[in-house]
């Protein structure tokens, strides 16, 4: 797709997520899961130092930052550096301003109201020159890109500080908009006041909340900008547009056709088929002249050491041309060795000595575990069924695997929703067979499940299975609802799989309607299960339902016990009894008293021996 049918693709896809009213749902992140995670490290919590004053030239296009701006350029942590959500940037890395504070949390002054959110707030420059020194400021930016486009009352602004004055004075700004292409703005400054030692600039922008509805579960991050490739320095002049700069402009990606992620005792097997012929990089030189390029690839197995490194090639890259390459690659894999693999896979180019070096360098960490993925670890969106008709409804992700195994757990990427409110939303874990390409008939479904945060970089939570589940081939894992709410999956927007994505409306599987991966995977074959058969037997003895249950419990015997007298138990989940009743025959129970939650219904003859044990869901 081009970029003018992307940014047109992703104006109407902004406009949908706004006016769509039940069924399939995507929403903006609420939070911040990898920054909050970050600052969860107290190593991670650097200061930078106002002390200290740089030189001219003053350059950062983020490529050698993670998650925060580089400390020693930068004097606060409020942008997010990220390869995420920009579309076709400058360089790979940007500076993300959105409505999140530096951990990912909403700030306490949030509104629907414009409302100052983020900074990106320079460390003191000497700026002791003359005007005739023409010092320009320049840099890139975007609206929304592939996050929540900035309404036209919200802003972003640049600010300079006057070191005489101690005061910073607006300069520049620019109204939100949908996504376009990243726009350069060249700022002179020829003001004297600013010409001192102990200048500074800052980004800010104003962002502002949806109004307040009933649809809590819609609430999340907003009004995202993205900024690249700053440079403030003497001798340049408006029509200064050349960055003396060959650079990588995107990621690498994973080694495989269709996976980011395969078992690594299945990797033998899915190597003739998924295994790429190349490993494709883009860069682009900005330069006014001819460059030359050495293109270096080295793939290292993180556990041994031992590193590929093939002979590297060169080429001329004309002046404002993009280039794609394709390194071939002949690794040895050792596939005997261990249960799972780890390659780091870099990519260097070779340039001139006054190129801006940190964007000369991609990582990327192919990872072969106990897993499938199609997603790349990371959520931009969260997705979901709400609203009539998504109660009881199901969502399906197509999986297909290289040699007969079973399915273990299932791990599972959930964002936070305002208050955490998907946590009290149970769910069915479901497997079903392969029907001509879409969800068939179930091999598998556990009730119980609710979404659950992790704190760590990996905020993939595992349910592991009460009995394993034999796949081959093509099957399907997801979910079926209790509640017509959204569970706020993670959704990846960087991968499309929507071919694979499917959800029920109105008992029809239809495939998803939005590009992405939805974040979760199966895992095979663990050494250790929870259960080796399901916690509870099936009784087919006693119906015990509606499950989930509102007020209203219903338990109904299916043979001839409907003469003897029995008792009915209800515990919680750390077994204390709730209530408890006696009765023959037909059985409603009044459970309106009992919190919503998760709970064992346990019946039993007059000696106490048990005759059923089932879970029931209590969800209003």
């Amino acid at each position: 797709m081009n970029m003018r049918s992307l940014i047109g693709s992703l104006a109407i896809f902004s406009l949908t997520i706004q006016f769509i009213q039940a069924q399939e749902t995507l929403v903006g992140l609420h939070g911040n899961p990898v920054a909050d995670a970050f600052y969860k490290n107290s190593s991670n919590h650097k200061k930078s130092g106002l002390t200290d004053t740089l030189e001219l030239p003053f350059i950062d296009d983020f490529s050698d930052s993670y998650i925060v701006p580089n400390n020693k350029k930068w004097a606060d942590n409020f942008a997010f550096i990220n390869a995420n959500y920009p579309v076709s940037p400058v360089t790979c890395n940007v500076a993300t301003m959105d409505a999140l504070d530096y951990n990912g949390a909403h700030y306490p002054n949030a509104s629907h109201i414009p409302y100052e959110a983020d900074h990106l707030s320079s460390l003191p420059v000497n700026l002791s020159y003359h005007p005739s020194d023409s010092i320009f400021l320049s840099f890139f930016y975007q609206p929304q890109g592939f996050g929540e486009m900035p309404d036209t009352q919200d802003s972003l602004c640049l600010d300079f500080f006057i070191p005489g004055e101690l005061r910073w004075i607006n300069v520049w700004a620019v109204p939100g908009s949908p996504v376009k292409d990243f726009e350069r703005v060249m700022i002179c400054i020829d003001d004297e006041k600013f010409l001192k030692k102990g200048f500074r600039f800052r980004f800010r922008n104003y962002a502002s909340l949806p109004q307040a509805t009933d649809q809590a579960d819609r609430r999340s991050n907003v009004d995202h900008w993205h900024i690249d490739y700053v440079i403030l320095d003497k001798n340049r002049s408006i029509s200064d547009t050349v960055m003396r700069d060959v650079a990588f402009i995107s990621p690498l990606k994973t080694i495989l056709k269709d996976f980011e992620s395969i078992p690594w005792p299945h990797f033998q097997s899915a190597y003739a088929s998924q295994r790429k012929a190349s490993i494709d990089v883009k860069y682009a030189n900005y330069d006014t002249i001819t460059r030359n390029v050495t293109r270096e690839l080295r793939i290292t197995d993180q556990k041994s050491g031992y590193t590929y490194n093939p002979v590297p090639t060169a080429n001329d890259i004309n002046t404002g041309d993009t280039t794609y390459y394709s390194f071939p690659f002949d690794y040895p894999f050792n596939f005997v060795t261990g249960d799972s693999g780890e390659f780091r896979i870099r990519t260097i180019l070779k340039t001139d000595a006054f190129d801006y070096k940190p964007n000369d360098t991609l990582d990327y960490f192919q990872r072969f575990y106990d897993y499938y993925a199609l997603d790349d670890g990371t959520a931009e969106a969260g997705y979901g069924l709400r609203g009539e008709g998504t109660k009881n409804a199901s969502v399906a992700v197509k999986f297909n695997t290289f040699r007969p195994d079973t399915i273990r757990a299932v791990d599972m990427y959930f964002n936070q929703l305002p208050d955490s409110l998907n946590l009290d939303y149970y769910f069915y874990l479901v497997v079903w067979e392969n029907k001509n390409g879409k969800p068939g008939n179930i091999k598998y479904s556990q009730l119980g499940m609710r979404p659950a945060y992790s704190e760590s970089l990996n905020q993939f939570h595992r349910y592991k299975l009460d009995s394993a589940v034999s796949v081959s081939d093509t099957f399907f894992i997801g979910w079926t609802q209790t509640v017509d709410k959204l569970i706020n999956i993670g959704f990846d927007r960087n991968r499309s799989n929507t071919l694979r994505n499917f959800f029920t409306s109105g008992g029809v599987w239809t495939t998803s309607s939005f590009s992405g991966s939805i974040m979760i995977r199966p895992v095979v074959k663990m050494t250790q299960l929870v259960h080796t058969a399901p916690i509870f037997p099936l009784n087919n003895n006693y119906l015990v339902y509606p499950n989930p249950a509102n007020d209203v419990l219903f338990v109904e015997p299916t043979d001839n016990l409907f003469n003897e007298t029995l008792q009915i138990f209800i515990f919680d989940i750390s077994g204390r009894v709730i209530l408890s009743e006696s009765f023959t025959g037909r059985l409603t129970l009044n459970v309106s008293e009992i919190k919503n939650g998760m709970y064992l219904v346990s019946i039993r003859n007059k000696s106490g021996y048990p005759l059923s044990i089932q879970k029931i869901i209590i969800q209003r």
